[in-house]
């Protein structure tokens, strides 16, 4: 018997490993994730109720699956560091459900599902600042490509999804259970068809009415922006294969042919200019004499138009004894310097501003530290965007354009975490949002698809629009209620013009943030708390 369900157990996990993964490779598919615990909550009970052993290889071996399926493209970058994040992000997922399966023991009814929600929402609010992060999975994710679904994230912010994701899980599986066991079920049917009914009804009315106040924006207010895509081959011609002067002159090319009279911004990619012995730096300090940078703030001031663009930058800490940063290094005595992943911004006035990239891509762009000592320096790889130890800043900073709005400028990964995107307009105010990413090191894969739609879920947080450069593409103009406008070919020199509405207004998410990843940490703290003084519930 228990060697015939052990095989069940198997089969059900991996089963829902493949369904949670199915939104993530496939679009308009995110109510796929509100049946995807199914099968792995029926092998739990299975396993619970006839005390089979081992069972945590299943579920394991479930989450393992799923974190294969839809981020198997990173191997393309690096496979130490692939296998590094699935194995990690798996056993962290594992975690969370074994910590259900013991309060489940001591919990009967609803109560024990809704220990699973509150946990899982915990790990994926905490995870978010810790040192090592990979929330590329947060289950409100899955919702990315099947944005008329979830226009309440502004309100709540996507941890909320990933609840409701557990919460409708676990409704459905009683319901489904009470059927099995000839039990009443009509009351939790009511309850699943409710929480799954009622909030994507009024999110499409919400899409709708969203829909016609982009219509009723006053043309005045339109700013027209220019994303350039110079396309620039990672591997062959970035950091070797083309010059940095030839790759000024496809990016400039490229903007010239495309900008109007009108044009309010222009946009390039991440890492656009990357140091080199031909090439120079861009030092901080005095940042005059690099021709990369200095061709491009008299492009911008020549044509009367604002320009980001990516660049590894360095900024020197002279006369300092002591170092001055984590990722400081030395610079021969009392010296030292930072290099960074760094936005840089040139006003049309000759302004010039740059903002660090401050998350990170671990074993990539950082490693881990204890307090200022890197622990596996040792073991740095390449991962995308810049290469290094790089340096972060603990703020976000705007560019601040010479008629007054204020441009939020997130660097490639940082769009994936909403609270730290939230930042951008909470503490400094952007009423304009820039993406700035290299996703060709994923070649074309699921991978730079997805993190194109995550620039979505931070448009309908935050009701921002968003100008979104990807050096081989997907570049694109994510709008407030995050429609995907005037999507650019993959691996495709090209560049898009369109127009961006400022936006000052604060969304309910922006004014007090992850309430839901709060809430559910104290949630989770009572229910663990009471559940190891409780004693086990038997279970047949």
């Amino acid at each position: 018997m228990k060697k015939n369900s052990l095989g069940k157990l198997w089969i059900l996990s991996l089963i829902s490993g493949l369904l949670l993964a199915v939104p993530y490779i496939y679009p308009h598919c995110g109510l796929v994730s509100l049946v995807a615990f199914l099968p792995l909550l029926a092998a739990e009970r299975i396993a619970t109720e006839n005390g089979i052993r081992h069972f945590g290889l299943c579920y394991y071996s479930g989450f393992l699956l799923w974190n294969i399926v839809a981020t198997w493209w990173i191997w393309y970058a690096t496979p130490a560091g692939t296998v590094a994040a699935i194995i990690l992000n798996s056993l962290q997922m594992a975690v969370v459900f074994r910590l259900f399966r013991f309060l489940r023991k001591r919990y009967a009814g609803f109560f024990p599902y809704l220990a699973l929600a509150a946990l899982w929402c915990t790990w994926e609010h905490l995870y978010q600042d810790w040192q090592v992060t990979w929330p590329w999975l947060n289950l409100g994710n899955s919702f990315a490509q099947s944005i008329k679904h979830i226009q309440w994230y502004e309100v709540t912010g996507s941890t909320a999804g990933s609840f409701w994701i557990l919460l409708a899980n676990g409704l459905i599986f009683k319901t489904l259970l009470n059927i099995a066991e000839r039990r009443k079920a009509g009351w939790w049917a009511l309850g699943a068809t409710l929480l799954i009914a009622v909030p994507i009804v009024l999110s499409h009315i919400r899409y709708a009415e969203y829909g016609k106040k982009i219509a009723s924006f006053s043309p005045s207010s339109a700013k027209e922006v220019v994303i350039l895509q110079p396309n620039i081959d990672p591997y062959q011609d970035k950091f070797g294969g083309k010059t940095q002067r030839q790759q000024d002159q496809i990016l400039l090319d490229l903007a010239k042919a495309n900008l109007t009279d009108s044009t309010f911004l222009a946009v390039a990619p991440e890492t656009f200019f990357n140091p080199s012995r031909t090439a120079g730096n861009i030092l901080e300090n005095y940042p005059v004499g690099n021709p990369t940078l200095d061709s491009i703030r008299s492009f911008s001031a020549g044509n009367n138009v604002n320009f980001i663009f990516g660049a590894v930058t360095q900024l020197n800490y002279p006369g300092v004894e002591n170092k001055p940063t984590r990722s400081a290094r030395p610079m021969g005595a009392y010296s030292w310097y930072d290099l960074f992943n760094t936005a840089v911004f040139s006003g049309r006035d000759s302004s010039l501003s740059f903002y660090h990239k401050s998350k990170l891509v671990v074993m990539a762009e950082t490693v881990p530290y204890i307090g200022n000592t890197s622990v596996l320096g040792f073991l740095g790889l390449d991962l995308g965007g810049g290469f290094g130890n790089f340096g972060i800043q603990s703020y976000r900073g705007l560019f601040v354009t010479d008629d007054g709005h204020k441009i939020g400028s997130a660097v490639c990964y940082e769009s994936v975490f909403p609270n730290f995107f939230r930042d951008y307009i909470k503490d400094d105010g952007a009423d304009l949002m820039t993406i700035i990413t290299n996703d060709g090191w994923w070649k074309n894969t699921s991978g730079h698809i997805q993190h194109l739609h995550y620039a979505s879920l931070r448009a309908i947080e935050t009701r921002r629009d968003i100008a979104r450069s990807a050096n081989t593409g997907t570049s694109a103009i994510v709008n407030q209620r995050g429609d995907i406008l005037q999507p650019s070919p993959w691996w495709e020199e090209c560049a898009i013009r369109g127009s961006v509405y400022p936006n000052k207004e604060e969304t309910p998410f922006v004014k007090y943030g992850d309430i839901i990843g709060i809430i559910c940490c104290w949630i989770s703290a009572a229910f663990l708390l009471i559940g190891v003084f409780t004693r086990r519930r038997r279970l047949s």
